[in-house]
């Protein structure tokens, strides 16, 4: 069981920090919730609203469904009151006379605090109390978050948004099972804050970016953890600077990344064709937005997936890796960085704005060791000559590290010899140019296989990636229950590229259709898997409006797929 709740007002009023003042409250209840923002490109005014699903159990994606509206403006009120689930609830922060069923009024409360401001405290407070979760769990939250004087304001809102409830017999009116102690070690994070994590994890210790939403929020949680953590966070003039000063960090031994969305990659594809020529490693993560050019700056889209694998000029291999959901985008971006260093190669996690900007709470993620793939100066002493692009039968060559030792390592953006030494020399030109091609080859025999179901391999395949995919899968159990069978197989991917044989998967190879979900227009993994599979895809399910898919309205499509496709 899950409840849906929507907070919803002008940018600026504080819907953002009810929903994680809520979202912190529920981790500490030993509940789940995941929080999409729909948001205006604006600094104040317009309608805007977070969305917290919480749950008894994990829960992934968006929902049409609105349990309780709790709305800060008779604008967000309006918009809004009308998808109140029936048997829903709707708060509004003050009367309205063409909306009924408001039982208490958010302003009234936090005006009653001592501080107006305490409305975004007030509406976490009802959710909370509806959810039936201890109101001590949330003054917790609170003594974390405030102090002093507004401390106090917070703690009265608290107290007299349940003692409102009570009194209209609501409290626990959607009770979710809750725990007595919160299991240790989870986390409350957003989408953002998990790949900055995930960098540190795969042992970044350089980062270059300028700012662009929605992946911003990479670099400010990293920058807030540069002393803590012994790394460098730089906000460069421009993107072009950013990724050179990457690929400069790289080539002197750091693990080094760089973050962006899709206008400010653009910039960018010369820097990454000088990473696949002096083969150094870089972690690239690309945030998308719909465009084209600045689109819609705070919506999400999956539209760049062509734009990062054919960025850059001339041929060299590259891996692309796509997060699923906001726990994955930490094990999948501390992937990159192994990846990255072990092929020599930029290594790209494709984000967007639904995972950036979304929220969820997650189980504490394992840290895996950082397994570098460099000489050390120990090692590279005992060569008797060091070549940087020794010629070898799988294309990657030894890497060692300038200063480390007493060997010379050169780059150079020209084509070069096997010592890094520019060179024109046809033989040589031609050598090199084998050699990263084998490299190429290396790295797609290692693709893995996607994760699919293995129900009968004839009925319809539904094939997702990035953060569409969770609520694809749930859109699916949800036709299965209606059915009482399995009605179609399920293909999911995180790395995009290279892509593997798919042949070998039975539910590909023998689907009466297949049918492709990604929230863009273009031909994205669908035209891939046409090139890669010489295998036709029978429909794509897109989106174009830049608000992410929702479980109900992927079921409608998916049923008209699989039933009267």
């Amino acid at each position: 069981m899950d409840i849906s709740i929507r907070i919803a007002g002008a940018a600026g009023q504080g819907m953002q920090t009810a929903a994680e003042v809520l979202g912190r409250t529920l981790a500490r209840a030993g509940l789940h919730a995941f929080i999409h923002q729909d948001i205006e490109s604006r600094i104040r005014g317009g309608i805007n609203f977070s969305q917290v699903r919480a749950g008894s159990a994990p829960v992934f994606a968006p929902t049409d469904r609105v349990d309780v509206l709790l709305a800060f403006t008779p604008e967000s009120l309006r918009a809004f009151a009308a998808q109140a689930a029936s048997g829903g609830l709707v708060f509004a922060a003050a009367p309205v006379q063409d909306v009924s069923a408001q039982p208490v009024h958010l302003g009234d409360i936090a005006r009653a605090a001592g501080n107006e401001k305490t409305v975004s405290t007030v509406a976490a407070a009802i959710a909370a109390c509806l959810l039936g979760v201890d109101e001590a769990r949330m003054a917790e939250v609170l003594e974390r978050r405030f102090s002093g004087a507004v401390l106090e304001a917070n703690r009265k809102a608290l107290s007299l948004s349940y003692e409102a409830l009570r009194a209209q017999g609501l409290e626990g009116r959607f009770r979710l099972e809750t725990f007595e102690k919160a299991p240790e070690g989870r986390l409350f994070v957003s989408g953002a804050q998990a790949a900055a994590l995930g960098a540190l994890a795969g042992g970044c210790t350089f980062m270059a970016a300028y700012p662009m939403s929605p992946a911003t929020g990479i670099m400010a949680q990293l920058a807030e953890l540069t002393h803590e953590c012994g790394l460098w966070v730089e906000q460069a003039e421009d993107e072009i600077a950013a990724i050179n000063m990457v690929a400069g960090a790289s080539y002197a031994g750091a693990r080094a990344m760089t973050a962006t969305s899709g206008g400010g990659f653009a910039l960018m594809t010369e820097g990454v064709s000088l990473l696949g020529m002096i083969e150094s490693p870089a972690v690239i993560v690309v945030a998308q937005r719909p465009g084209p050019a600045t689109g819609l700056p705070t919506r999400t889209a999956q539209g760049d997936l062509r734009l990062v694998l054919h960025a850059g000029h001339g041929q060299f291999a590259r891996v692309i890796l796509a997060p699923r959901t906001i726990a994955e985008a930490f094990e999948v971006t501390a992937r990159a960085f192994d990846l990255a260093e072990r092929f020599q190669i930029p290594a790209f996690v494709l984000t967007d704005q639904l995972l950036q900007d979304g929220q969820s709470i997650v189980e504490e993620w394992p840290i895996p060791p950082v397994r570098r793939c460099v000489l050390s100066g120990e090692e590279a002493e005992r060569l008797e000559h060091y070549e940087r692009y020794a010629l070898t039968e799988n294309g990657i060559s030894p890497m060692a590290l300038p200063g480390a030792s007493r060997h010379l390592v050169v780059v150079d953006s020209d084509e070069h010899d096997t010592a890094g030494h520019l060179t024109e020399d046809a033989a040589l030109s031609r050598a090199m140019a084998e050699k990263r091609l084998r490299k190429m080859a290396t790295l797609a025999a290692e693709a893995p296989l996607p994760e699919c179901t293995q129900h009968d391999p004839a009925l319809p395949l539904v094939i997702a990636w990035g953060s569409s995919a969770p609520a694809v899968a749930e859109a699916i159990a949800m036709l299965a229950a209606e059915a009482g069978r399995p009605v179609c197989n399920l293909l999911q991917f995180v790395q995009l590229w290279p892509l593997p044989d798919l042949s070998r998967i039975p539910a590909f190879a023998s689907a009466s259709r297949r049918i492709v979900v990604e929230h863009g227009v273009g031909d994205g993994l669908a035209g891939l898997i046409a090139q890669t599979q010489i295998v036709r895809v029978d429909a794509a399910i897109g989106k174009l409006d830049g608000r992410p898919f929702t479980v109900e309205e992927l079921a409608q499509r998916i049923r008209k797929e699989v039933f009267h496709g």
